[in-house]
């Protein structure tokens, strides 16, 4: 690898490492490389290979029982390899075997000594001048059946596998797939699990390992060749050392002499690509598809940490600062809390924009807060049949009916001539029947403001749910106050309409009626006459009504249920606070509160660490490393 890109990669490894230590991985994906493999396939001593150090524990059965974290950095050659210790990070190992021993010592610690597999990684850093600048997850092996006298439960296949697929379902994550070349890799449930996580192949790299004992007249070709199971990052062949290489003590780096010579010597692949055979072509292809992988990703983490930064400031803006001690401060916040409220509820029913609208939960804006645009149209749909031109309310009434209404109130007047009681008759109850509908609107408004109310309560005071609770109650109190008052004031409109019949339309009502009566003068009979002027005349009149009351109504419930609630509001809780210490009493908060701030304060510290570290290189950060 050219040494400008081996910077670069090395940079990029780096960055993404120390965003890793800021904790920012708990929040947001990150690249990484995943070794996944059948307990036995060789992922130790590949592992090793790609290190240049013995430093794994050996054994029988399953011997990586926790994730292994490995952080390879790469340093100059004169410098004798050392090694650290997340869980141990003030002791420095030089020793390896010392290394091996405190892997064992790590793992029975969480795991115990009998065998048994957990989720929680070990974290190692190598500084060496024969490894690369890689990071690399060693995961258990998936294992079928559980050791004898060991604490593996009975589905240790199914743990393994949920462990493995957890780890690489990310799309992230580079999955290094290690297979052993003695065994057909269609049947290998690692190569299955990659291809269900990695549906396109797009992700995974295929490692055939221990290439150099399968039988006699076989070979790997076809699989490193990419024509049997199909990933676009292909296949590489290695050679591991042999289990008497190890009792040998061989080191590793005349190990991968031996490698070298294998493949150079070997006929079965003189004409296979050196580039997919052997430890360094694998890492030439690890550091070289991981450092495309991360610049490709790095703009969204970017976008990711700073998306997350600011959800984290909106909420924590939102649960406040811890409770104050003093007695005076907590009145004061109370105070502060209630303008917050007050103010958002006037802003919303206004239609004014509000800052703090953006921290409403999902679930809360299934609700629509257009606020007065709400209201407005609940009153254009107040009785907006009854305007429509075609509509007449006399249609109720059959000819019969209003021949019956005149009958009853002629009394002793001249015959021909509508009664004024026979028109009071009529159109009465018709105008009584208007009283449900206003009523009707009023309800929905009074819900709608109540919902409103209660929504920006809830995101205002919800720290202190018993606080919540009480002021939720008394501003309920005064929207139903004016509720009621509202209420009143409808009902004595339409009242005095339906008591007192007056308009001074006159000009419209006679013409209109004489219009009428004109255009119907051929009818002789004079029930029938007399019958279509009443008629008219009622229909006539219900407009002019109906007209005035789309009008009125609004301006009633405007006025007392809505301005008037937005007026009193913040005078009547801060009255009612000063009369009562009962609120100031409740002022705490319940403790999922106080872990939800401490969970969110230590999410964006870490967010702001990782803004630090990709400040440190700018150039970097925008990929242009």
């Amino acid at each position: 690898m050219k040494s400008g890109l081996w910077d670069n990669m090395r940079k990029m490894v780096t960055l993404i490492d120390d965003l890793r230590d800021c904790g920012v991985q708990d929040y947001i994906k990150l690249p990484r490389i995943c070794v996944v493999g059948m307990q036995s396939a060789g992922k130790s001593s590949l592992l090793e290979n790609i290190c240049g150090l013995d430093f794994l524990p050996r054994g029988d059965g399953v011997v990586t029982r926790r994730p292994l974290e490995l952080r390879l950095v790469h340093i100059q050659e004169r410098l004798s390899p050392w090694a650290i210790f997340k869980e141990v990070p003030d002791k420095k190992f030089t020793d390896f075997t010392k290394v091996r021993e405190e892997i064992d010592r790590l793992t029975d610690a969480k795991a115990g000594q009998k065998k048994n597999i957990l989720p929680d990684p070990i974290e190692l850093t190598i500084w060496s001048p024969d490894c690369p600048d890689l990071t690399i997850i060693d995961l258990p092996g998936i294992t079928l059946i559980p050791l004898k006298d060991s604490d593996q439960p009975d589905n240790i296949e199914e743990i393994t596998l949920n462990m493995c697929r957890r780890y690489c379902e990310d799309e992230r994550t580079i999955i290094l797939c290690v297979m052993p070349a003695s065994q057909d890799i269609t049947t290998q449930r690692s190569l299955k699990l990659a291809r269900q996580l990695d549906h396109e192949g797009i992700r995974t790299i295929g490692v055939i390992t221990k290439i150099d004992i399968m039988g006699e007249g076989s070979d790997a070709s076809k699989v490193l060749l990419n024509e049997e199971v199909k990933l676009k990052l292909g296949y590489i062949g290695v050679k591991n050392r042999s289990q008497q290489d190890i009792i040998n003590k061989v080191p590793v780096q005349k190990a991968l002499r031996q490698e070298e010579d294998y493949f150079a010597n070997d006929p079965r692949y003189a004409g296979i690509p050196q580039d997919i055979l052997g430890t360094r072509a694998l890492i030439e292809k690890l550091t070289t598809v991981l450092y495309q992988h991360i610049r490709r990703c790095l703009p969204d983490i970017i976008r990711e940490i700073d998306t997350k930064a600011d959800e984290c400031e909106d909420k924590l803006k939102l649960l406040g600062t811890e409770l104050p001690r003093d007695q005076k401060d907590k009145v004061q916040l109370v105070f502060n809390l209630l303008q917050d409220y007050t103010d958002g509820f006037k802003n919303t029913m206004d239609g004014k924009y509000d800052k703090n609208e953006a921290t409403i939960t999902d679930e809360e804006k299934k609700i629509e807060l257009t606020g007065g645009a709400k209201i407005k149209q609940m009153f254009n749909e107040l009785y907006q049949e009854y305007a429509d031109e075609k509509y007449h309310v006399t249609d109720c009434y059959l000819d019969k009916d209003i021949e019956l209404a005149d009958q009853l109130h002629q009394g002793d007047s001249i015959p021909g001539f509508p009664s004024f009681d026979s028109f009071l008759y009529l159109i009465v109850p018709q105008v009584q029947a208007l009283i449900r509908p206003a009523q009707d609107v009023l309800d929905q408004i009074f819900q709608y403001m109540d919902e409103i109310s209660q929504q920006i309560l809830r995101k205002v005071f919800t720290r202190f749910p018993s606080v919540l609770d009480e002021i939720s109650e008394m501003s309920r109190k005064v929207i139903e106050s004016q509720r009621a008052k509202a209420e009143q004031v409808v009902i004595n409109q339409i009242e005095a309409e339906m008591n007192y019949i007056y308009t001074n339309d006159e000009e419209y009502l006679t013409t209109k009626a004489d219009l009428v009566f004109k255009q119907n003068s051929k009818t002789v009979d004079p029930k029938k006459i007399l019958v279509r002027e009443l008629r008219n005349r009622v229909d006539l009149y219900y407009k002019i009504l109906i007209r005035n009351l789309r009008d009125s109504i609004p301006k009633y419930i405007g006025y007392y249920l809505v301005k008037q609630t937005l007026d009193k509001m913040q005078m009547v809780l801060y009255d009612q606070m000063n009369k009562s210490d009962n609120v100031f009493q409740m002022l705490e908060e319940p403790v999922y509160i106080l872990q939800e701030r401490q969970q969110h304060q230590k999410t964006l510290k870490a967010l702001k660490q990782a803004k630090k570290v990709l400040k440190q290189d700018p150039d970097l950060s925008k990929g242009r490393g």
